[in-house]
């Protein structure tokens, strides 16, 4: 790589934001691909600045990647026991250091962002041999593309360290032989960027779904071609290409149980045996009815209409997840059990299992395979009864109590999270009798930057406790956020359909006492709504 590339990342980047889940699900993906002996992994796609005779390499697109996959390097390099192989890893992360005197810097393979502290903290905790073998500190006024790096830098060593050195050996030539990316140079940054928008562009490109209606269609009695081809578009209108594109990774997914490894149109004929043995069923009794599950699933009116109010709920609450893991074992209960069982009663164990996946932030895989867990018990249980002892739908004790302490933290720094359970917060303590327009903003009473009145009443300690907490935190529409501010908090009240906020305004004033009593009562709703007791 030295011999080809020095790689930087330009100042008008923006700065490395991988966090240790993301920096993590890389390196998952990458021991599953060599495990499961795959011929190659796919990495991404790189776009440069570069001129053909030149080595040196403005990084366009791709630097998150790169930065990452440098940090990876650089702990396999730290832990390796010899020389050899430690002067390898090293050629990919410096080139010109001298491999006896261990304190020469050589020239970074990357240089990040010449930003305040970035490109030296980098160097300081990555780059330098042995870097990643000590705990790296952060300093004060370091960036927080540093504190990514340094938490990365730290995962990637507790998780390699817990691997034997042959394993660690079998990773380093799976990256050198069978990890590929696609590098793409052009000599200015305006063609770059016209690149990086083509690679990114979207576009009625080619879906996956396409070439399975090809394939479909070509099985079906030419008599009746026309007929299912038109009943395949109106599933695609009804709920939207893209949409219809990712309904068929969820048909994959209920028949496959596991996380998928290729490409949907390389492996959905294999997955689901009916699409090729009798595609006229899978048109009738797999794809229609899921169709209209989903779109029940999917629209309020419908879903409270066809399951009643507590599963519109549950479903709405669904909904507000950041991904799509859960809707797999939903339309399955559906196909499965329809009428015949208890939606309601599935979907309140099934909510509570997702909602500590996505709160606790749990990583995909581990995501997937609680996903895949729940379907396999769906495919075995003859009735909903059955179906409700199985484990799969539970969570443990330990599993409970890291729940709790993720709802009685610092929710509001959760920024994935913390919308979604207030407002389901909200609901329960509304009963269900409240509309929500995607208009909602949270508000700290207690302000994030308190005047001096606030320092008054609550000193430095007391602001780092509750500042964030559950406890501290409103729902206002938003244009009475910037009403509300950081004033006192006799001004800050006024009228609101929200009963969270509701609740605040009772309030006299705004203490730590206050708050200690306000979290017990929340913690105790969040009790009731999950069975966290």
């Amino acid at each position: 790589m030295g011999d080809t590339y020095r790689f930087e990342i330009p100042s008008y980047q923006r700065p490395y934001s991988w966090t240790t889940r993301e920096a993590r699900e890389l390196l998952d993906d990458v021991i599953e691909a060599m495990e499961d002996d795959q011929e190659n992994y796919f990495l991404g796609s790189f776009v440069l600045v570069k001129h053909p005779n030149a080595k040196h390499a403005e990084v366009v697109d791709g630097q998150q990647r790169l930065t990452t996959l440098t940090i990876l390097l650089a702990a396999l390099r730290d832990l390796s026991d010899t020389d050899e192989v430690r002067n390898y890893l090293d050629q990919f992360i410096s080139v010109g250091r001298d491999p006896i005197g261990k304190n020469s810097s050589g020239e970074p393979i990357l240089k990040v962002r010449d930003k305040p502290g970035e490109r030296l903290a980098f160097e300081r905790v990555v780059q330098k041999i042995g870097a990643t073998s000590q705990e790296g500190k952060r300093n004060a006024g370091e960036a927080e593309s540093v504190r990514h790096y340094i938490r990365n830098a730290a995962l990637y060593r507790c998780a390699l360290s817990e691997m034997s050195e042959d394993k660690r050996r079998d990773l380093i030539a799976f990256l050198r032989g069978r990890c590929l990316v696609v590098v793409v140079e052009v000599p200015t940054v305006t063609t770059a960027r016209r690149i990086f928008q083509v690679l990114n562009a979207r576009g009625l490109d080619l879906h996956p779904t396409d070439i399975l209606k090809a394939r479909l269609l070509d099985k079906i009695d030419p008599a009746q071609t026309e007929d299912y081809a038109k009943a395949w578009e109106r599933h695609e209108e009804d709920i939207g290409r893209a949409a219809f594109a990712q309904l068929f990774a969820h048909i994959r997914m209920i028949y496959v149980r596991k996380k998928p490894k290729t490409a949907l149109e390389d492996d959905f004929e294999n997955g689901v045996p009916a699409f090729v043995a009798a595609p006229v069923t899978f048109m009738n009794d797999i794809l229609t009815p899921i169709v209209d599950v989903y779109v029940a699933c999917r629209e309020d009116i419908i879903a409270r209409e066809r399951f009643g109010e507590e599963a519109a709920v549950l479903l709405r609450a669904l909904w507000r997840v950041d991904n799509s893991d859960w809707l797999p074992p939903v339309l399955s209960y559906q196909l499965k059990f329809g009428d015949k069982g208890d939606f309601t009663a599935f979907l309140r164990k099934f909510e509570r299992l997702t909602a500590y996946l996505f709160i606790n932030r749990e990583r995909v895989n581990e995501r997937m395979n609680r996903s895949a867990g729940v379907l396999r018990a769906i495919a075995q249980a003859h009735s909903h009864e059955e179906l409700m002892k199985d484990p799969a739908l539970d969570i443990s004790a330990t599993e409970v109590k890291s729940f709790r302490a993720a709802l009685d933290g610092d929710l509001y720094l959760s920024v994935r999270v913390r919308m979604a359970v207030l407002l389901r917060l909200d609901e329960a303590m509304a009963d269900c009798a409240v509309t929500y327009h995607g208009k909602e903003t949270i508000e700290h009473v207690l302000p994030q930057e308190p005047s001096s009145t606030w320092q008054k009443a609550f000193n430095k300690d007391e602001r780092d406790k509750w500042t964030h907490h559950v406890a501290n935190l409103v729902l206002l529409s938003r244009s009475k956020k910037s009403q509300a501010n950081n004033r006192a908090f006799s001004d800050k009240k006024g009228k609101t359909k929200y009963v969270l906020t509701q609740d605040v305004l009772n309030e006299i004033d705004w203490t730590p006492e206050v708050l200690e009593r306000r979290r017990k009562k929340l913690l105790k709703k969040f009790d009731a709504i999950w069975q966290l007791k």
